[in-house]
């Protein structure tokens, strides 16, 4: 359980940067995108999903322990899952074309995704 919640913490602290908190200013130069981005957002984007994506696993894996003891994760990871799908399928919409409307839809589904991990942490601690 408490990797479970590591795994939250670190995936929500992923998200705040896009949610619209601004960074501290810094004489450092930012680091080289990897290979593939096609800019900051969209490798940041694809970190923060792919920490979404390592804490629904943690879930699933605490779920499956324990089906009936966390009975009410199940419908909340099944959102979760389903929105995690939408918030992939924008962020390769991006990816191929980065626009202003496809970056808003990336940020607002991963919004959703975390507000559901949010709910499935609450649902695994009650």
């Amino acid at each position: 359980m408490k990797r479970t919640i590591l795994a939250m913490t670190a995936c929500l602290c992923l998200l705040l940067p896009m949610a619209g908190c601004k960074a501290a200013s810094s004489t450092t130069p930012p680091a080289a995108l990897v290979p593939g981005a096609v800019n900051q957002f969209d490798q940041t984007s694809y970190a923060t999903l792919m920490s979404v994506q390592a804490a629904l696993k943690s879930l699933n894996a605490s779920y499956a322990a324990n089906p009936t003891g966390l009975a009410a994760l199940k419908t909340v990871l099944d959102q979760a899952a389903a929105d995690y799908n939408l918030a992939e399928l924008a962020w390769q919409t991006y990816h191929v074309a980065a626009t202003t409307a496809n970056q808003t839809a990336v940020t607002s589904a991963i919004t959703k995704v975390q507000g559901d991990l949010t709910s499935a942490t609450k649902a695994a601690t009650n």
